[in-house]
């Protein structure tokens, strides 16, 4: 598994990268991230967690003239960030992550932060977890690992000076049909990012005191 290297990050304030953070609708369409400093984003933001390593996710990203068209007609609402955007990034869950479990572990042992014992132990067991468990803990496991990994990507995002609109809107037959690399993936989130043509607002929260109970 080949390592980008990874630049220093433009804007590294955290606290302005969390609270900072808004749901962009209109970005600078004259603007274009280029597809090595998108793959270095997508290398820092795949860091996310995820239930047990195996990383459920695969990314199409969508930033060509004819991309952005056939995906037009398929966010509903969402047709401003798709078409102003420098790109949507596309997040697709992977139907059975078991089966990259073997190539997650060797590469682990491989790096020396796992020993080969370990490693068998961690494979058995993944295999017979997924084996057992049904389809609705399946899909909400790799729907939560995905949620995961696309906080990661806005967050990262944010770092390197652009913004995001998460956009959970969209036609998913259309989408899976026109973007899915193979059948065995299936869209899940969907992503916009540029450089931000408007402020955007600052949405309200409920209190923590309506949320929240302590046991």
């Amino acid at each position: 598994m080949t390592e980008l290297p990874v630049t220093p990050l433009t804007k590294n304030d955290f606290a302005q990268n969390v609270f900072g953070r808004r749901s962009i609708r209109k970005f600078d369409s004259d603007f274009k991230i280029t597809r090595a400093e998108m793959q270095e984003i997508l290398t820092q933001a795949r860091r996310a967690p995820s239930s047990m390593n195996l990383q459920p996710w695969r990314f199409v990203v969508v930033d060509s003239t004819a991309g952005k068209t056939k995906l037009h007609d398929l966010v509903m609402t969402n047709t401003p960030q798709n078409d102003t955007a420098s790109a949507m990034i596309i997040v697709f869950g992977v139907d059975h992550p078991e089966r990259d479990d073997a190539k997650i572990y060797d590469a682990a042992v491989a790096a020396g932060t796992m020993t080969p014992a370990t490693r068998d132990e961690e494979v058995a067991e993944i295999d017979a977890y997924y084996h057992t468990m049904g389809d609705l803990a399946r899909e909400k496991t790799i729907s939560l690992d995905a949620g995961l990994v696309t906080m990661q990507l806005a967050l990262v995002a944010q770092a390197h000076g652009y913004d995001t609109c998460i956009i959970g809107g969209f036609n998913r037959a259309g989408v899976k049909q026109a973007f899915a690399p193979t059948r065995e993936l299936h869209p899940e989130i969907i992503v916009a990012i540029g450089k931000a043509a408007e402020s955007g607002y600052e949405s309200v929260r409920l209190p923590v005191a309506d949320t929240t109970t302590f046991a």
